[in-house]
């Protein structure tokens, strides 16, 4: 039991670690009201300025997902760099690991 314990708690760990870094995807910006009275030049004003940290805040939350955007494609082509550098240095392909990968039934034929 305390094996299974040592195999699982890790694997949970890395998982609520990936969801919790993921967590914050709900938008923190909201947009404004525009006035009623657009003759009212306090509310106007007050409405420009919302819009202008709106606008601000849009900018921000874009700028922030396009960044982790970069960093995940960044991550993907380094994965497949390390499969393909593990492919050319250990596997002794095709004989190995044949490709494309042999039919289950041919493969019980041949044994």
């Amino acid at each position: 039991m305390k094996l299974i314990s040592l195999l699982v708690v890790p694997v949970l760990v890395a998982f609520a670690g990936d969801g919790y870094a993921h967590a914050d995807q709900q938008p923190a910006c909201s947009a404004p009201v525009r006035p009623f009275d657009d003759q009212n030049d306090v509310e106007w004003r007050r409405f420009l300025d919302q819009t202008e940290a709106f606008r601000a805040c849009i900018g921000a939350l874009t700028h922030r997902h396009q960044r982790a955007s970069d960093e995940h494609q960044a991550l993907a082509r380094q994965s497949v760099e390390q499969w393909n550098e593990f492919v050319r240095t250990t596997l002794n392909a095709p004989e190995d690991y044949p490709w494309p990968p042999r039919d289950v039934n041919e493969q019980s034929r041949t044994f």
